[in-house]
C-alpha cells in the first residue's frame, strides 16, 4: 500500500516545522534578553519550586537589611541625646560643687539656682527627644511626649507618661533588637535605700519615726504634724482650746475639787474653770484646753490626736491610736506614700524626710534648684550641708544616664556585625538563585544563533518545496 503525500500535508508539515523553530528561537531570545533560563514555571517546573523559596528568602533579607539601617539610625539618635544629657549632668555637678563652697553668697546661689532651673527644662527636652514624629524614650508609646514638667501646689515634679516596654525590630534571622530604652529606666532610675527623718538645728524632734516598709516617696519631702483635737476619751468637761498646742498622744490628767484645778502630764495645776487655758506637761509640752470644771473621774488619761500630711494639708491622716507601728501618709500630688511609726510621736512639728536612693536625674535637679533658691528660709549652714549631700545624688543620676549611653552605643555597634551577616546571607541566596535561574549567556547566544540559522533554512527549504498553485490547494 503506497502512502500519498499531498500538498496539504506538505503545507501543514512545513508550517509546524517553521512554528516550532520560531518558538525555540523566541525562547532563546527571551533567555538572552532577560538573562534568565527560567522566566515562568512552565520553563522548568522542578527548578521553579526551588526558585520560589529562594526569592522569599531574598525578600526577607532585604527587609532585614532595611531594619538594620533603621535600628542603627534610631540607636545613634538616642545615644546622641543621652550624650547631651551626660554633658548637662556634668555641668550640674560643677554647679553643685560651686554652690557648696562656704564663700558663695546667697545671691550667688540664687544665680546658680536659675541656671539649674534652665538645665532642668533642657533635660526634660532631651528626655522628650524625637526621631521623625516618634518619641525615643517613651517605650512603645512613642506618639506622645513621655515626660511632663508639672508645677502646682504640691511643688515641681516630672511625670512619666510612657510605658516600660521596648520597641523591637527583627535585624537578622532569629535576631531582634530593642530600638530604645524606656525613659524612666534612664532619667528616673532609682534604687531605694533607707528613709530617714531630720530637722533643722535646734528644732525638737516630734517623736515620729520612719518604718522603711513600703515607702514610695521620692527625693526630699516634709512631714507636717499638727494637733487634730481631742479624742473621745477626754473627760466630758474638757474640750480643745483655741490656744497653742504642741502636745500629742496619751496625756495623764489630775483634777482637784477644792480648789478646782487640773494638771496635765504631770505639769503644774491650772485653776478652773478656764477658757483656752495653757497647760504645760512635765516635759515642757503645751496644750490649750477649755475646762468647765472637774468631772466625776478625777484622774486618768486622754488622747491629743494628730494630723499627718505630706502635701501641705491637702490630704491629712488622723491619728488617735498611738500604738500603731505603721501609719500610711499619702501625698495627693505625687501619688506616693510614707509609713510612719507613731508609737513615740509626742509633739507637733515638721520632719524633713529623705528617701535615699530615689534621687533620679529630674528629682536631683529639682531639689538642687529649690535648695539654691532657699524659699523655705533654711539657715545658711544647713543649705550648704544639704547641697553638699546632693553631690553623691548628682553622680548617681549621671551614672544612670551613662549606662543608657553605653547600652545604646553597644546595640548600635552590634548593628555593623548584623549588617555584614545579612549582606553575606543575601549574597549566598543570590548565588543559589543564580545557579538555578540564570542562563549562561555565551551558550544561550550560540544556541540562539544556531536556532536562527535553522529557522532561516527551514523557511528557504519550505519555500522551494512547497509551490503554491490553485491545483495544489484543491487536492
Amino acid at each position: 500500500m503506497s502512502l500519498r503525500i499531498t500538498h496539504a500535508h506538505l503545507y501543514a508539515r512545513a508550517r509546524s516545522d517553521i512554528q516550532s523553530g520560531l518558538f525555540a528561537y523566541s525562547r532563546l531570545q527571551r533567555e538572552v534578553a532577560t538573562g534568565r533560563r527560567i522566566n515562568q514555571p512552565s520553563d522548568d517546573p522542578a527548578a521553579a519550586l526551588r526558585i520560589i523559596p529562594l526569592n522569599n528568602d531574598l525578600r526577607n533579607l532585604r527587609q532585614l537589611g532595611d531594619n538594620v539601617k533603621l535600628a542603627r539610625e534610631t540607636l545613634n539618635t538616642g545615644a546622641a541625646g543621652l550624650e547631651d544629657a551626660s554633658g548637662l549632668m556634668q555641668r550640674v555637678r560643677e554647679l553643685t560643687m560651686q554652690a557648696s563652697n562656704g564663700t558663695v553668697s546667697a545671691g550667688d546661689r540664687g544665680s546658680i539656682g536659675a541656671e539649674v532651673a534652665q538645665l532642668l527644662s533642657q533635660l526634660v527636652g532631651i528626655a522628650n527627644s524625637k526621631r521623625g514624629d516618634r518619641f525615643l524614650f517613651g517605650g512603645t508609646q512613642s506618639d506622645r511626649a513621655p515626660f511632663e514638667l508639672i508645677t502646682d501646689a504640691g511643688g515641681t515634679r516630672v511625670q512619666y507618661a510612657g510605658n516600660h516596654d521596648n520597641l523591637s525590630v527583627d535585624v537578622a534571622p532569629g535576631v531582634s533588637t530593642a530600638l530604645n530604652i524606656p525613659g524612666d529606666a534612664i532619667f528616673q532610675q532609682r534604687e531605694r535605700g533607707a528613709t530617714t527623718f531630720f530637722r533643722s538645728a535646734g528644732v525638737t524632734a516630734t517623736g515620729a519615726l520612719p518604718t522603711n516598709l513600703g515607702d514610695t516617696g521620692i527625693g526630699f519631702d516634709e512631714l507636717a504634724i499638727t494637733f487634730a483635737g481631742l479624742h473621745t476619751d477626754a473627760p466630758a468637761t474638757v474640750s480643745a482650746g483655741g490656744g497653742t498646742t504642741n502636745a500629742l498622744g496619751s496625756l495623764s490628767y489630775t483634777f482637784t475639787t477644792s480648789p478646782a484645778t487640773l494638771s496635765v502630764g504631770g505639769g503644774p495645776a491650772v485653776n478652773l474653770p478656764v477658757t483656752d487655758g495653757a497647760f504645760t506637761t512635765a516635759d515642757g509640752r503645751t496644750i490649750s484646753l477649755t475646762v468647765t470644771g472637774a468631772p466625776a473621774t478625777l484622774t486618768g488619761t486622754f488622747t491629743a490626736k494628730a494630723n499627718l500630711s505630706l502635701d501641705g494639708g491637702a490630704t491629712v491622716t488622723e491619728v488617735s491610736d498611738f500604738s500603731q507601728t505603721a501609719v500610711l501618709v499619702a501625698d495627693s500630688y505625687s501619688g506616693t506614700g510614707l509609713n510612719v511609726d507613731v508609737r513615740t510621736l509626742a509633739r507637733t512639728g515638721d520632719e524633713q524626710v529623705k528617701f535615699a536612693g530615689t534621687f533620679d536625674a529630674f528629682t536631683t535637679l529639682i531639689t538642687l534648684r529649690d535648695l539654691l533658691a532657699n524659699d523655705a528660709g533654711l539657715p545658711e549652714d544647713e543649705v550648704r550641708d544639704r547641697i553638699s549631700q546632693m553631690l553623691g545624688e548628682v553622680d548617681s543620676a549621671h551614672d544612670a544616664v551613662l549606662d543608657g549611653v553605653r547600652e545604646l552605643g553597644f546595640r548600635s555597634s552590634s548593628m555593623d556585625m548584623l549588617d555584614n551577616r545579612v549582606e553575606g546571607l543575601k549574597i549566598a541566596r543570590t548565588e543559589s538563585l543564580s545557579l538555578v535561574q540564570d542562563t549562561d549567556l555565551a551558550e544561550s547566544i550560540l544556541a540562539m544563533r544556531r536556532q536562527e540559522i535553522s529557522y532561516q533554512a527551514a523557511l528557504q527549504v519550505s519555500a522551494r518545496i512547497v509551490q503554491t498553485s490553485l491545483q495544489g490547494f484543491l487536492r
